[in-house]
């Protein structure tokens, strides 16, 4: 039983540990949580290029470039 608490409390510091080393990266250079939880890279060539036929598309295309012809 000794042996098993010893072994929870090595897991708990350990865990803790990486807990306050994260949180210190993050507080220091802020990059950790926006790697891990940012958008991933576009892989696939059908999310390269929209549909013809998505109005939405265009519309924010246009919204966001309006001097492109």
């Amino acid at each position: 039983m000794q042996m098993a608490i010893t072994f929870m409390a090595v897991v708990a510091g350990l865990i803790f540990s990486i807990a306050v080393a994260l949180l210190a990266e993050e507080l220091i250079f802020g990059q950790v949580f926006r790697l891990l939880f940012g958008r991933s890279a576009i892989t696939s060539p059908q999310q390269l290029k929209p549909s013809s036929t998505s109005a939405a598309f265009h519309r924010a295309e246009a919204l966001r470039h309006p001097n492109r012809l």
